[in-house]
């Protein structure tokens, strides 16, 4: 195997050729071993220069990559039937985009492309230095063609990283897989001529440069056995001796044409190769694996070989892929390497990139504008929690100062120390005005003149004597006696109001001119606490409570 270098790119090799139909194969990456290999039918118009239905020919890589399971996903390199080859002189002082317009100037003079537009790739044969001449071969296929196989790649998701003529990749295929050995001369001139169904191509080439090139139409199929191979040896005859070189390979394509036999009929003094991709093959080509099979494989074409080969060799030989070099749609796709992949950029692929960048940039500012919305939200929260105590202060501040704006300082001590006396005269009470029967159980005092007491007594006169002693300390308040009620409990016990043991029975009284923080307390917790011990009572106990109401006893106000 001749310059054989290890690729860590995996290439899919796929190739259609008339006589034979889809090609697919797989190589491995270390060595020139055919992994997987498989073929199927499909129709060519031979008229046209083109795959007559489109969809078939989906489904037909469909049906390969399952069979052969790869994955539609990789990089795959396509090698087509030549629809148009020729070479051209040009200046060398011109630019690629002038070379393009050159190539499709020529490639419309073919009748192929009366009807449609030409895609064309170019590659460099020889420069002369002394006309300032450069000699360029060129490849041209239909646009409309070239256009509905990316569409194609692309719905199955395949990553297309070439389009080449079957030529140029049949004469890298034979050097790849060392048909032609020009390890001793590299300038070594030699013949291929290549047999197809409905014509022959001969090939005149120096080491892996090619030199000269002819195709000659030839309806192989409307002659007998004898007559094709008759036909095709005396045109080749004519021809060959302006091809001088010192090797001939046949190549035959054609499904009719063994290149054995077309061996003995052609005149040519030096060494002559055949080799067959049709019905008369033995084996195949190049080495393959025990997985693939043989039989199937022996027809492998060389054109498959050289797009397997296109990572796989240290030069470029005929390079015209069409997303190297691309003249009329050149506008819509550019490649790079990165990672040892070949990335090739179509329109549809850079529309994409750009509306998933958009789309990204969107989510960003959306999600940004989401945060510095909720942070917002929390700043204006906090600022009018502020907003409204200052509000307040400013409040008090006026109820102070007045509408003037000025405080009195005199009305204002005076209010302070009459509201301490009230306070202190509240607490006075405490230890100086408490009969003997009172035992005080809560004091609630706010500002003074907010008050709350609770208490317990065995003498109904004494809790009334108590609550005027209040009044008299402090005779503008508004307490009242709000609760007198006799006890059910004491202590934790169940109190029996009739038991005549106890003597004397108990009184629970409330005053206040405000609701008791305490007697909320308490029964929110015994609700709670009879809720979870005894659902039944709960309804009970918040109709009795934990006393029982004295009878014809109401809450009293002395200023009444």
């Amino acid at each position: 195997m001749a310059n054989f270098v290890s690729s860590n790119r995996q290439i899919v090799g796929v190739s259609v050729t008339p006589s034979i139909g889809v090609e697919v194969a797989l190589m491995d990456k270390k060595s020139p071993t055919i992994l997987k290999y498989g073929k199927r039918p499909i129709e060519y118009n031979l008229a046209t220069r083109e795959i007559q239905d489109y969809d078939a020919f989906k489904a037909t890589i469909v049906d390969l990559f399952k069979e052969l399971d790869i994955n539609l996903k990789s990089s795959i390199y396509l090698t087509l039937p030549n629809v148009h080859l020729d070479f051209e002189n040009l200046p060398l002082i011109i630019g690629d985009d002038a070379i393009s317009n050159a190539i499709l100037s020529k490639a419309e003079d073919s009748y192929i492309f009366k009807r449609v537009e030409p895609v064309s790739a170019w590659s460099d044969l020889a420069v002369n230095s002394q006309t300032d001449k450069r000699l360029i071969v060129y490849t041209s296929f239909q646009e409309t063609a070239i256009n509905q196989i990316r569409e194609i790649f692309q719905e199955l998701g395949a990553d297309l990283i070439g389009i080449e003529s079957s030529y140029s990749a049949i004469i890298r295929g034979l050097y790849f897989n060392n048909v032609v050995d020009l390890s001793k001369n590299e300038n070594e001139n030699w013949n291929l001529l290549l047999v197809n169904s409905n014509s022959y191509a001969l090939f005149s080439m120096q080491g892996t440069r090619l030199i000269d090139y002819t195709e000659v139409p030839l309806a192989i199929k409307s002659f007998s056995y004898e007559e094709a191979y008759q036909a095709i040896s005396t045109s080749v005859s004519q021809i060959l001796p302006n091809f001088p070189a010192r090797k001939l390979i046949i190549l035959s394509q054609a499904e009719d044409i063994c290149s054995e036999v077309l061996k003995t009929q052609i005149t040519f003094d030096e060494e002559i190769i055949t080799h067959d991709c049709n019905k008369y093959s033995k084996v195949p080509p190049i080495s393959i694996s025990t997985s693939a099979m043989q039989s199937e494989a022996a027809s492998m074409t060389y054109a498959l070989i050289g797009a397997l080969a296109t990572d796989h060799l240290e030069e470029k030989i005929l390079d015209l892929n069409l997303f190297n070099k691309i003249s009329s749609i050149s506008e819509g796709y550019f490649s790079f390497e990165a990672f040892d992949q070949t990335i090739v950029v179509t329109q549809e692929l850079a529309r994409k990139a750009l509306l998933a960048i958009a789309g990204g940039l969107v989510l960003f500012f959306a999600i940004l504008y989401g945060i510095f919305y909720l942070i917002d939200m929390g700043f204006s929260k906090q600022t009018k929690g502020y907003q409204a105590k200052i509000n307040t202060t400013q409040n008090q501040i006026e109820a102070i100062t007045g509408t003037d704006g000025i405080v009195d300082i005199e009305t204002l001590v005076t209010k302070v120390i009459d509201t301490n006396k009230n306070a202190i005269s509240f607490y006075d009470s405490i230890a100086t005005d408490i009969p003997q029967s009172v035992w005080l159980q809560y004091y609630y005092n706010k500002n003074g003149d907010k008050l709350a007491i609770e208490g317990v007594s065995a003498n109904i006169a004494d809790i009334y004597n108590y609550y005027k002693s209040l009044k008299v300390i402090s005779p503008n308040s508004s307490i009242k006696l709000n609760r007198l009620q006799i006890l059910t409990e004491i202590n934790g016990q169940d109190y029996d109001l009739a038991a005549p043991d106890l003597g004397s029975k108990y009184y629970d009284f409330e005053i206040s001119n405000v609701k008791s923080p305490r007697s909320g307390l308490l029964n929110k917790d015994a609700n709670a606490q009879d809720g979870q011990q005894n659902p039944e009572n709960q309804n009970k106990n918040n109709q009795q409570g934990d006393s029982a109401p004295a009878n014809n006893l109401v809450p009293v106000d002395i200023n009444n």
